[in-house]
């Protein structure tokens, strides 16, 4: 009954329906997963859900529901239940991820996958399809956050939450996977508006899964494993990156996920000298060092200095235009 109510929840204009199938004629899965932590390389899903949407020849469209709960094997951490609210015993009779991941995947066929912030979600599918020994799948992937820093730039951000309030789209159990990924069909649909939907859709596609055929060892080096222990509390540390404009030198991150990607695995944290969250690739990282709380102080300090100044000078912009 929830499942169905769900699906009944999905109301698409009739142009929204043209463009979608516009740019997924054979239809699309979009997906939402919950997990015990944000790291596919030491975290573990419970619970995968998707909406798969296909033309059809008798009606509007075909809407079909995918949802299960996951035994991950491990006690689910209190921050997270904090989030979504499963705990270890609405999981403890549920399948694992070896009995759910192979009828997830013949649940979408070869459809695009389509997911918010798909990086994370499709980093857990690929670290599990590799456990299992599935790596033969074309299926593309493609990011609605993505498509919506470009559909709607003007937007302060582009959590689902916010994007569901702004665009005026039904969710009432946020950060429940079924929930979301219906919500997120719906964002896709009203993305792909417009003269610039060619392009948004270009922007927004990351890779097809089969990328991830050569996947680099999963274990991480030594001088990498204080990365575990800090993204579980997003801690700040100082790493030393060989690229970008600071080469070699230490810049402060707050790490939050450890994610596999074709060309390697990467760190995606929140930099404190550019506020921008990166994706910086692990085997270029030469250094991670642990800081005391007065370094740790300092920056943030420094980070708020530079923040506040750049919204004043921002302000004084705004006055003078």
């Amino acid at each position: 009954m929830r499942i169905d109510n769900l699906i009944n929840s999905i109301t698409l204009t009739q142009d929204e329906k043209e463009d979608l199938f516009r740019f997924f004629p054979d239809g699309v899965v979009v997906l939402d997963l919950e997990t015990t932590g944000l790291s596919p390389l030491v975290d573990k899903i419970i619970e995968i859900s998707a909406v798969k949407i296909t033309p059809s020849k008798t009606s509007d469209f075909n809407l079909e529901a995918f949802d299960e709960l996951v035994n991950p094997g491990i006690e689910i951490p209190q921050y997270t239940i904090d989030i979504h609210g499963i705990k270890d015993e609405d999981v403890a009779e549920k399948a694992s991820i070896e009995e759910v991941l192979p009828k997830f995947l013949e649940f979408a066929g070869p459809l695009p996958l389509v997911a918010h912030n798909a990086k994370f979600d499709t980093g857990f599918l690929v670290f599990d399809m590799h456990q299992q020994n599935i790596m033969d799948l074309k299926n593309k992937v493609y990011c609605t956050i993505k498509m919506s820093r470009h559909a709607f730039p003007r937007m302060k951000n582009h959590k689902l939450g916010n994007l569901c309030e702004e665009l005026e789209i039904p969710l009432e159990n946020h950060h429940r996977a079924l929930d979301d990924a219906i919500a997120d069909l719906m964002i896709l649909a009203k993305c792909l508006k417009g003269k610039k939907s060619e392009r948004i859709m270009n922007e927004s596609y990351l890779f097809k899964l089969s990328d991830f055929k050569k996947l680099e060892n999963w274990d991480l080096p030594d001088h990498l494993k204080l990365l575990l222990s800090k993204i579980e509390k997003q801690q700040l540390v100082e790493i030393k990156y060989k690229g970008g404009t600071v080469k070699n030198q230490p810049r402060p991150v707050r790490p939050i996920s450890l994610l596999p990607m074709p060309a390697g695995h990467i760190l995606y944290g929140h930099c404190l000298l550019s506020d921008i969250y990166k994706s910086f690739a692990l085997k270029k990282i030469s250094d991670v060092k642990e800081l005391n709380a007065e370094q740790i102080k300092k920056y943030l300090e420094s980070f708020h200095k530079k923040f506040q100044a750049s919204k004043a000078s921002k302000k004084d912009v705004d006055k003078e235009s």
